[in-house]
């Protein structure tokens, strides 16, 4: 049906416009017949009425235009007003159908009607309940909300009195005394672990007392007198304990670290007696300090004793210098000297004191050694003596500051009142005997000892005997630089017209020279202090002067410069076995060697005038056998030969005895030689 309206209308539209347009009508096919040109029949338009505007008709014709049926009509081209009256005829066909189908479904139309308004009413009703749910909704909510207030209110005086409840039980748990305290601090033993418990449970309950006291509360004064009490009762257990433990450091043959180290498990006992007796607490701390230091002052002065029977007897003294003569004559009454002054000038094996195994090796036990017959130099027996200084030192602070629960400077002060006799006793006893000292190498190896000890100290973090070691290094520095200055002093006013009858071999102040200087530096390399290079350059300067005014006694340049290389070539050698080959002291020989080296001529180079150490020194492992002042030996032409003797021997040993031996290193000396002398020859 709709879609006949529409072709209804459209066909209307069309008819519309064809009725309108002259020139369509002129064109048409039925313009020429004469008679067949109908009158158009416009109906019911009215062209003067406001519902149709001619700006719209043109936008509605094109669009029914655009209409699939009116397209196809156009095509087959039907006539538009039979179409239209074909259409409106089916049309009315159609609403007369339609007609009779509304009246023959009257009845159920009507019963639709009367359900739907049954529905409605049921509708009504059900809106009727929805409107009194919502009512009671609305108060529902309002109970709700009045029933949250109630809980909040109830839940902030929850919350309150449950603070309160806290607050209340702490107090009363703090002020409550229960009986297992009373009956461990009254009956348990002190050793007990309940006793401590029961002890701190006590601390605790006396310090809440005084702070609630602080804050005026008067339920504190049914509990103080039972507190009381208990205190008095646990600080006189204590006090007797702790005595006991330190009375028992002064039985004789007593190991008192094993006490002492006791006395740490219950350390809280010291910090309860600071807590509630400090008078008992002071007591005990002025008898520990009072036993322990008559205890160390004791210990140390026996070692020291006993340490000092087992020194060598022979010891170096004021005449045992540098540049004393080995022949020079004592008094009758003047004690016998060492049997050979270079013993006292030469390292040895004396430098292991300061290595790592040997410095923090088990202390020294005189008996056994007396038993043994044992005798060490003065510096094994320092370190002995400064190693169970430093270990009990070191054992001592920690245990003060943990026991008596110190640090910074009261634990210093603690610490010295302890320790202070003993090593004030020490420095007396380290004063005593520098002054009689005169072994430079023993005094310089204790000044390395010190130097490590301090090291070791810091690593433990026992910064109490940094004082000490000051003071000790303050005894050691001036007297080592005193003897060296005594030893400059011998070398500078040694007169070489008194040493008797001279050679060109190495003098035997030289020697002690090298040796000396040798083990000063190799010390000095582990720790290096300029002090000493500077008291070293002072005596290598005076050494250098002795040797030149020893040679220049000699009244020939050729022994003159035998003695200066012999004398040269040993110190060097002495001094690169122990000293870096960079040092200055290794350079310096160096240069004087190969200068008098260069200034030696061939007229004054005789195979037995030499030190038959200077050849072995081509032998020496330096790295190089070869020596640099014989490498350039100036001989010049015209210059007599060493012989037919030695160019045999030269020539057999560079071509026969080198390609058999493994002397490879040492064939660019002898061959640069022989070809030194086959030129001269030739």
């Amino acid at each position: 049906m709709a879609a006949a309206a529409t072709m209804a209308a459209a066909a209307r539209e069309l008819v519309l416009r064809a009725g309108t347009s002259d020139m369509e009508e002129e064109e048409g096919p039925l313009a020429s017949g004469p008679g067949l040109q109908e009158p158009l029949q416009l109906g019911e338009l009215d062209i003067t009425s406001d519902e149709y505007i001619l700006d719209e008709v043109d936008v509605h014709i094109q669009a029914n235009l655009e209409d699939e049926l009116v397209k196809e009509a156009l095509k087959t081209g039907v006539d538009l007003r039979h179409y239209s009256k074909q259409v409106e005829l089916e049309l009315q066909q159609i609403e007369q159908k339609s007609i009779r189908d509304y009246i023959q479904e009257s009845e159920n139309i009507a019963s639709l009607h009367n359900q739907i308004t049954a529905c409605d009413a049921v509708l009504e009703r059900m809106e009727q309940m929805l409107g009194a749910f919502q009512s009671d909704l609305s108060s529902i909510s309002s109970e709700i909300r009045t029933l949250q207030e109630q809980s909040g209110a109830m839940n902030i005086r929850l919350r309150n009195r449950q603070a309160v409840r806290g607050k209340l039980g702490e107090l009363v748990d703090g002020l409550v005394v229960p009986s297992a305290l009373v009956m461990a601090i009254l009956e348990a033993p002190v050793t007990e672990p309940r006793f401590l418990e029961q002890l701190q449970e006590l601390d605790a309950k006396a310090a809440a007392v005084r702070e609630q006291e602080a804050r005026g509360t008067a339920a504190c004064a049914d509990v103080r007198g039972v507190l009381d009490r208990l205190r008095v009762k646990a600080v006189a257990k204590i006090r007797e304990f702790i005595l006991q433990k330190i009375y028992s450091f002064r039985k004789p043959m007593t190991n008192y670290q094993i006490p002492q180290t006791a006395l740490l498990k219950y350390r809280f006992f010291y910090q309860f007696l600071l807590g509630n007796e400090r008078a008992t607490a002071k007591e005990i701390r002025d008898e520990y300090v009072e036993t322990l230091s008559k205890i160390y002052l004791s210990y140390y002065r026996s070692y020291l004793g006993r340490l000092m029977k087992v020194q060598y007897e022979e010891v170096a003294e004021k005449d045992d210098l540098m540049g004393v003569e080995d022949t020079a004559k004592k008094g009758f009454f003047s004690k016998p000297s060492l049997r050979s002054r270079n013993t006292i000038f030469t390292l040895g094996t004396r430098g292991s004191v300061i290595s790592p195994t040997e410095l923090e090796a088990p202390i020294l036990v005189p008996h056994t050694a007396q038993r043994g017959e044992q005798r060490y130099p003065f510096e094994a027996l320092f370190r002995s003596q400064h190693y169970a200084l430093l270990d009990n030192s070191c054992r001592e602070y920690l245990f003060i500051c943990e026991f008596f629960v110190v640090s910074g400077p009261a634990a210093h002060d603690l610490f010295h009142a302890v320790m202070g006799r003993t090593l004030s006793m020490t420095l007396k006893h380290l004063e005593s005997y520098l002054t009689d000292c005169y072994d430079a190498i023993a005094v310089f190896l204790c000044i390395h000892i010190v130097l490590r000890f301090r090291n070791i100290a810091a690593k433990r973090d026992v910064p109490a005997l940094d004082r000490y070691w000051e003071q000790v290094l303050a005894l050691l520095w001036p007297r080592f630089e005193m003897i060296l200055e005594m030893n400059v002093q011998s070398v500078r006013s040694t007169d070489p017209q008194r040493l008797g009858g001279l050679d060109t071999r190495p003098h035997y102040i030289t020697r002690r020279y090298a040796e000396f200087s040798s083990a000063l530096v190799s010390i000095n390399q582990t720790i290096p202090n300029e002090r000493t290079m500077q008291l070293l350059g002072q005596l290598q300067v005076e050494v250098e002067n002795f040797v030149l005014r020893v040679a220049a006694e000699f009244s020939s340049r050729k022994e003159q410069l035998v003695f200066l290389i012999n004398n040269y070539d040993m110190m060097l050698g002495v001094l690169m076995e122990r000293a870096a080959d960079d040092s200055k002291e290794v350079e310096s020989f160096q240069q004087l060697l190969n200068a008098r080296t260069q200034d030696l001529r061939p007229e004054a180079y005789f195979p037995q005038e030499l030190d038959a150490r200077y050849y072995n020194s081509f032998f020496r492992k330096r790295g190089s056998c070869s020596k640099p002042g014989i490498q350039h030996m100036p001989f010049q032409a015209g210059t007599p030969p060493p012989g037919s003797l030695v160019l045999v021997l030269v020539w057999l040993f560079s071509h026969v005895l080198l390609p058999l031996c493994d002397c490879s290193r040492h064939s660019s000396y002898y061959k640069l030689l022989y070809g030194y002398i086959e030129g001269l020859y030739k």
